[in-house]
């Protein structure tokens, strides 16, 4: 072997092992490092996952917080839109109230008023009907001067509305009314020239007053202008008994001729009332 080639042995294999060693790290180490790479990046992903997981868990979260809130929001709106209705009620309410309660103020001054000239107006009323049961025929007149006594008291009275002595002078005027349009027959006493004696008395309607005693021989006429009895026939006597139990529905009706007073000058009641 020449000089030559033995330099370049040595020479060239020291070279040729480096390059082989180079070569064999520099293809091994993409490996390694690669695999460390992959290792990196498959915890890379994984922590991704995990991250993503929890994000979107924590997405669902929101969104049923988010669900529960809209509805929360659409109960209230809609409790919202009933309180407005409720409080535009209530204000119409109030208003008609306002209005009713200015209405009433004007009838209690109206009715303070009517109170005022209603009052004199009444006892007018109860002192004209004393006068006319004191100058009409003198039937029933106990139970009648009781009533108009009645009335007077009721008049000064503080626990009586107006309108309840109203209702009862009303109804004492309408009584008097009446009397003029029945047949009735009662007992009672009378006072003539021979004294106190119990009678049948019969009224006809306000047109006359008539009496017949027990035993049916005696009776009598009222004279209103007279103010007085006048004595009746044994005819006529006879014609009143019937007439009294017409009045008492023990006989059928019938015409009855029967005698009647004069006509009085005074005014009837209708005319008072």
């Amino acid at each position: 072997m020449s000089l030559s080639r033995y330099l370049l042995s040595i020479v060239v294999q020291p070279v040729l092992l480096a390059t082989v060693v180079f070569f064999s790290l520099l293809f091994s180490l993409p490996k390694a490092y690669a695999s460390e790479g992959l290792n990196k990046n498959l915890q890379t992903v994984e922590q991704a996952h995990r991250a993503g997981a929890k994000t979107q868990r924590q997405v669902d979260d929101l969104s049923v917080d988010s669900r529960l809130l809209y509805g929360e929001y659409q109960q209230v709106l809609r409790h919202a839109e009933t309180t407005e209705a409720y409080n535009r009620q209530l204000s119409r309410l109030i208003f008609s109230q306002e209005t009713e309660l200015g209405s009433l103020d004007g009838q209690i001054q109206s009715l303070e008023n009517t109170d005022r000239s209603l009052l004199p107006m009444l006892v007018r009323m109860v002192d004209r009907l004393n006068q006319f049961v004191g100058q009409d025929q003198p039937f029933l007149l106990d139970e009648r001067q009781k009533r108009v006594s009645r009335l007077q008291g009721l008049l000064d009275r503080a626990d009586v509305s107006l309108a309840e002595k109203y209702r009862q002078i009303l109804q004492a005027y309408q009584i008097e009314v009446d009397y003029g349009r029945s047949l009735e027959a009662y007992e009672g006493e009378v006072t003539t020239l021979e004294g106190k004696r119990q009678v049948t008395f019969l009224r006809l309607g306000r047109v006359a007053l008539y009496y017949q005693s027990a035993n049916g021989q005696a009776g009598g006429l009222w004279q209103p202008q007279s103010q007085s009895w006048l004595t009746l026939t044994a005819e006529d006597n006879r014609v009143l008994k019937n007439a009294i139990q017409m009045a008492r529905q023990q006989v059928v009706p019938e015409l009855l001729d029967l005698p009647l007073p004069m006509p009085e000058s005074s005014s009837s009641l209708e005319a008072d009332a």
